[in-house]
């Protein structure tokens, strides 16, 4: 019997695989030449970590330390806001830039740029982790492991998948002069009104009934739930940040052929 030679793949596969890396590499000195917004979301968390972790060392919430709490809850505001301010701010800033129009007169398929520019989202959130996992081993006050810190993390940044597809929503539905304030002001609420900066214990009945809406209160769930700190299930938090992903990753699928089709059609 003769062996069965397996189907090649089709040059536009390798050609999009081939590519990837280049592209990353090319947003990454894009980034790297335009650091302010980044910093700003991968510092300020780190900030507000030794300023409120800090601030009630006695104090427990659902059980656990406070500075255990508070660092579950600023990992996923970190991660939260890369993908849905700097990643859609990002979007928009560069479609006013004509970035677009100079991918589609290349061979590059715009899927690989928006694929680059999430991988490199990702990556900056695994930078934005790893300070704040210093931050809090420098301060000492956590009492967790390294086993039980980088469950937490990992948690975090496996939260904040879905908010890729808000950020890129309001990349392709807000303009270039727009989309950083409404993606920040967006964020900063959808954060606060899940007690990621003041637990919900401490926020207004009506709040805390509205809380269990909001896709960064799961997102938080899923991260407090590794310290045996939240409100649900796993499995609940994982459904709720799963429905939310299809939602707005097919928003933003909606928005990118509508802004397609008005411009290049």
């Amino acid at each position: 019997m003769t062996d069965v030679a397996e189907p090649a793949a089709t040059p536009r596969a390798v050609s999009t695989l081939a590519v990837l890396p280049a592209v990353v590499r090319s947003q990454w000195l894009v980034l790297f030449r335009t650091p302010a917004m980044l910093v700003g979301s991968i510092v300020l968390p780190v900030v507000l970590y030794l300023v409120i972790g800090t601030a009630n060392s006695d104090q427990k919430e659902n059980g656990v330390d406070w500075a255990a709490y508070t660092l579950a809850g600023l990992a996923v505001y970190s991660t939260g806001a890369i993908m849905v301010i700097n990643f859609g701010a990002a979007l928009a800033n560069e479609r006013g830039q004509k970035v677009d129009l100079l991918i589609r007169a290349s061979p590059m398929r715009p899927a690989v740029y928006l694929l680059a520019k999430a991988v490199l989202a990702l990556a900056s959130g695994v930078v934005a982790l790893i300070l704040l996992a210093i931050a809090s081993a420098t301060i000492g006050h956590t009492g967790l492991s390294a086993g039980t810190l980088a469950d937490v993390l990992g948690r975090a940044l496996l939260g904040s998948i879905p908010f890729l597809g808000l950020g890129m929503a309001i990349g392709y539905l807000a303009g270039p002069n727009a989309a950083s304030s409404v993606s920040s002001l967006i964020y900063l609420l959808l954060s606060f009104s899940s007690g990621l900066f003041v637990p919900l214990s401490q926020l207004p009945e009506a709040v805390r009934q509205v809380a269990q809406y909001l896709p960064t209160y799961h997102a938080a769930q899923l991260a407090w739930s590794a310290l045996g700190a939240a409100n649900e299930s796993v499995g609940s938090a994982l459904l709720w940040l799963v429905a939310y992903g299809v939602f707005f990753f097919g928003a933003a699928a909606r928005f990118y052929r509508k802004d397609s089709s008005e411009r290049f059609n």
